[in-house]
């Protein structure tokens, strides 16, 4: 049947993506290149097994929806306000001169002109994904070349969304053709962002607003989906691309209050999909195509790491940054990403590049990213000798590196409280006569909306959801007190918690017995059973009626509660 011929190559393209990813992973190469090489080793490099591209690419499309919609639901303008000097300028200066000097390049080695802004285009853009985790891997957030780093990345992502307006009007054979349809395109894109920016931060709210006073969170999961396929469907009936489409359709839920708990549960779905999308263009990719064209490859390959790196570089030395810090940056940045892949995609779809072309992208975009990997692993040798021409670019200004967080930042020492019931209220009038630093994590959006009207601060969402428990400042609090019904989603939170924050003193409610010590197992610091508090309060009262000493009770109150929290588990009382 061809379902179950859909649902085989389904489960290669998983598996085989599993395995070459985990490979992948071991090396310390990006996991996109084992997604990548799953997909070349089921394609046309194997002539023994070989996975259809029409099934597959359905999945990727849902890959390229979810990755484009979250990039949506992460931009902020915020954000870009905190890094704007490196976005504006280090982002935009990068951006441009890249694609100038690539598509100087690619005009001269005889490309088309709309091959050749295409091709610029893909140079210019880096992978956040790739860059973000080597710095990972490296350890390197806390260093200054980070910021610079994620602040021009931020730029990239902007960027990308004209970029893919003005993909369909690269059909045109004249210069002149060519500016008036992207002018079109351009002016056809702000339109549409302005209309679903004045409709959406009214419907769109208003629809979430109603799904989560449900309480269902399969339902505000579908809902999610179809607001990002609604929005995307939208916007290329109006003429815009259906990446685009879904990119807008983050935007307009990134401004709400339940924008993290919708990233949260897109995130898993992006990642999945994901997974076709660059398996997807693994299978694509045509090993006679890029012999025949390895010239192709090479000049693509030399753009992106030699002129794209030396001009980030340059470009942030010019404006005052150290010279090693640009040089970081650009070996970081020094590679094709994951949304110039879209955009190649893009170019394919409208016939801007034929089949050899795109191969030979995708060939050195994989070319690229092994040697930014081995760039960056080498970058303490390599640094200090690149660095050295670029003294004497560097401005006369002084040195400048973005300010760093402030320590009197608000979600610093704080405590988090989840779930604003009886116990959650209790707890939240405590600290507030205190004094002391506190938000509110809650699933009922009414609560979250009266809470914030009193100046409380409180963040939408589940608990056990890592971005809402980012979004909480969890990694900067002190105290985590998890006050929810729900025994799987506070043994989810603690676990979380605890890896967001080693250190983090995580109170726990538990209204069974058996939960006490699979809180406790999962890095709880205290659980507090309820039923068994009551009945201590219950024995004290008692007691002191019959004339006990107050010190005599509250040794054997102690001893119990001992006894009751350390003993071995025992079935239900």
């Amino acid at each position: 049947m061809e379902s179950t011929r859909v649902f085989i190559e389904f489960l290669m393209v998983l598996g085989l993506a599993l395995v070459c990813g985990a490979t992948a992973q071991r090396l310390r190469q990006p996991v996109v290149i084992g997604y990548l090489a799953a997909g070349l080793l089921l394609g046309r490099a194997n002539p023994f097994v070989s996975v259809g591209g029409e099934a597959i690419q359905s999945f990727a499309d849902l890959g390229v929806t979810f990755l484009m919609f979250s990039l949506g639901v992460h931009f902020s303008f915020r954000e870009l306000l905190e890094l704007r000097r490196i976005a504006l300028w280090g982002g935009g200066g990068q951006i441009l001169i890249t694609a100038l000097l690539a598509g100087t390049l690619f005009t001269t080695i005889g490309f088309a002109f709309g091959q050749a802004v295409l091709l610029a285009e893909i140079v210019a853009i880096s992978s956040s994904i790739v860059a973000l985790t080597l710095l990972q891997m490296r350890g390197a957030f806390n260093e200054p070349y980070a910021r610079l780093i994620v602040g021009i990345a931020l730029a990239q992502d902007l960027l990308v969304i004209p970029f893919l307006a003005i993909v369909p009007a690269l059909t045109g054979e004249s210069a002149g053709e060519i500016g008036l349809e992207v002018t079109r395109s351009l002016l056809l894109a702000g339109a549409v962002l302005v209309s679903l920016a004045l409709l959406g931060t009214r419907v769109v709210p208003w629809v979430l607003y109603q799904v989560a006073r449900l309480g269902s969170r399969e339902l505000f999961l579908l809902s999610i989906v179809a607001i990002a396929f609604g929005v995307a469907l939208a916007g290329q009936e109006a003429g815009l691309s259906f990446a685009l489409g879904a990119f807008l359709a983050g935007v307009v839920v990134s401004e709400s209050e339940f924008a993290h708990q919708v990233l949260g549960e897109i995130v898993p779905l992006r990642d999945v999909f994901s997974v076709m999308f660059f398996a997807g263009l693994g299978l694509l990719l045509d090993p006679e195509a890029i012999a025949r064209n390895w010239a192709a490859v090479v000049a693509i390959l030399l753009a992106v790491v030699v002129v794209k790196g030396f001009t980030t570089a340059l470009v942030l030395t010019r404006l005052g940054y150290p010279p090693e810090a640009s040089v970081h940056a650009g070996l970081y940045l020094c590679q094709i990403g994951e949304l110039s892949f879209v955009l190649a995609l893009q170019g394919l779809a409208f016939a801007v590049i034929d089949a050899d072309l795109y191969n030979a992208i995708i060939a050195a975009a994989v070319m690229s990213i092994v040697v930014n990997s081995g760039l960056v692993s080498a970058a303490n040798r390599v640094v200090p000798v690149l660095a050295l021409p670029l003294r004497t670019a560097a401005a006369a200004e002084p040195e400048l590196l973005p300010d760093p967080p402030a320590d009197d930042s608000p979600l610093r020492g704080h405590v988090v409280v989840a779930g604003y019931g009886r116990t959650g209220r209790e707890l939240v009038r405590a600290l507030e006569r205190r004094g002391f630093r506190y938000i509110v994590i809650d699933r009922d959006p009414d609560t979250i909306r009266l809470l914030r009207r009193r100046g409380i601060p409180a963040v939408y969402g589940d608990a056990a959801n890592e971005r809402v428990l980012q979004a909480a400042g969890i990694p900067q609090a002190r105290v985590f007190a998890i006050a929810i019904p729900d025994p799987l989603a506070a043994e989810t939170a603690v676990r979380v918690a605890r890896r967001l924050n080693p250190v983090l003193d995580i109170i726990a409610r538990a209204d069974r017995r058996v939960h006490v010590h699979r809180l406790a197992e999962a890095g709880a610091t205290e659980v507090v059973h309820p039923s068994f508090e009551a009945g201590l309060e219950m024995v004290r009262h008692t007691l002191h009626r019959y004339g006990v000493g107050i010190q005599e009770i509250q040794a054997l109150i102690s001893a119990r509660r001992l006894d009751y929290y350390e003993e071995p588990e025992q079935p239900e009382e």
